[in-house]
């Protein structure tokens, strides 16, 4: 079980949250402005918090104390909307930087759900916004990370493209069995991928829990405040 009790305030917004979590798909929704781009920067380790983080069985935050675990420790995994490369190396050297086992049939599989296969010889110049966003999605699942975080990682997609890539992120979550936290304001995301619904608002996480059954039946939904 994962878990999470933060608390920070940055400027105006007074952010507390507190939830629990196995390894499932949760989308994360709200105004702008609600704190959540925040959250997964708390998660990340980019932004000073207080409580306690505890993912897959391993202490990343304990206030009391007197505990961080630096972000390069904590084996994540982030995509910003606006999928951020390194101009001077290929799509292929972006997605494979800083892994010291290459791992190929892995490599392949990512880059084939993703679609950015025929990408890889090209550098950032050459890649459409969307194409961009696709190739640091398929940089964050390569490391196999412990957690998750992507920001609006379809932002830049085409509807159809937008279809297909829900249907890779689900098989890849499988795969490797972790918690993805996915910000998003398109309700088709958290319809169609959601096995835990957060709604955040004014800094305020609620969580609504929505668990799809395997044979494809209607969703269970309960919520929690956390108010």
């Amino acid at each position: 079980m994962n878990r999470i009790r933060i608390t920070t305030m940055l400027g105006c917004l007074d952010l507390d949250a507190q939830a629990e979590f196995s390894n499932e798909i949760i989308v994360v929704s709200g105004e702008n402005g609600a704190g959540k781009t925040t959250l997964l920067r708390c998660l990340a380790g980019l932004e000073d918090c207080q409580g306690q983080l505890q993912i897959a069985g391993d202490v990343w935050l304990d206030s009391v104390a007197g505990f961080v675990k630096p972000t390069e420790q904590r084996n994540i995994g982030f995509v910003w909307s606006d999928g951020v490369l390194l101009p001077w190396l290929n799509a292929e050297a972006n997605i494979t930087l800083g892994v010291n086992n290459a791992d190929a049939a892995w490599f392949n599989q990512v880059c084939e759900a993703l679609e950015v296969s025929p990408l890889l010889k090209r550098k950032p110049a050459m890649l459409s916004t969307g194409e961009a966003q696709r190739v640091s999605l398929a940089r964050a699942w390569y490391i196999k990370p412990t957690l998750l975080l992507l920001d609006e990682p379809f932002s830049a997609q085409a509807p159809d493209i937008r279809l297909r890539l829900r249907e890779a992120l689900k098989a890849l979550q499988q795969t490797l069995n972790i918690p993805m936290l996915m910000v998003s304001h398109d309700t088709e995301d958290a319809k169609m991928l959601a096995q835990q619904h957060w709604r955040m608002r004014e800094g305020k996480l609620m969580v609504s829990i929505n668990r799809h059954s395997r044979e494809g039946g209607n969703p269970k939904e309960k919520k929690v405040n956390h108010e």
